[in-house]
């Protein structure tokens, strides 16, 4: 009798300990208020050529049902798309030099909330000055501003006086178009850099 207790007590103890080992492997259950993961781009993404809309101006540049507005003319830059499995990514390059100029992009999803960042070189790698949107497509108009952020890589040993926040250009929500601002102090412990960086976003007219 004192070997069946024995033997009953040991099998659930290693019924136990198997339980908790399968629930440790298990990942926490999701915010439900949160739609849209803010993770990096992976890797250089599909090639593919871009393509502009019809209904953007020489200075604005497509994403996806987003676009930028930049301060050159297209005809002075080269635009390459890259479409990896969560962005549509567009590098713009001077046409003269090559040289990186900026990048831009936008989550993949057709939904009403859009991912939108810029990557700002840094002097230790880069910094993505992103902000997630609520948008109606067919009214042409950003409802509202979710979220901003900075995700910086690598991440700086200090971050000082980190402020991001983004305005309707007409002072009010919905809004035509919407600016995402960030000032930043950053410090890598022998290097340090100010940054003072923004961009201007809008919906593409289908």
């Amino acid at each position: 009798m004192k070997k069946s207790y024995i033997v009953a007590v040991l099998l659930a103890a290693v019924i136990f300990i198997s339980v908790l080992v399968i629930d440790s492997g298990h990942e926490p259950n999701p915010d439900p208020e949160r739609t849209i993961e803010h993770e990096a781009p992976s890797g250089p993404g599909v090639v593919s050529d871009y393509i502009d809309s019809p209904t953007l101006t020489d200075h604005q540049v497509a994403l996806n049902d987003l676009y930028v507005k930049i301060p050159y003319q297209k005809r002075d830059i080269v635009l390459t798309k890259r479409t990896t499995d969560k962005y549509i990514i567009v590098d713009i390059t001077s046409q003269d030099t090559g040289e990186l100029l900026y990048t831009y992009g936008e989550t993949v999803d057709n939904g009403k909330e859009k991912l939108v960042f810029r990557e700002v070189p840094t002097k230790e790698g880069k910094a993505r000055l992103q902000m997630v949107v609520d948008i109606d497509s067919e009214a042409g108009l950003i409802r509202k501003v979710v979220e901003t952020k900075v995700v910086y890589d690598p991440q700086p040993d200090k971050v000082g006086n980190e402020t991001i926040s983004a305005i309707s250009r007409s002072g009010e929500f919905p809004a035509e178009n919407v600016e995402v601002l960030a000032s930043l102090y950053l410090n890598w412990g022998n290097e340090s850099q100010d940054l003072y960086e923004g961009y201007e976003i809008g919906i593409i007219e289908k």
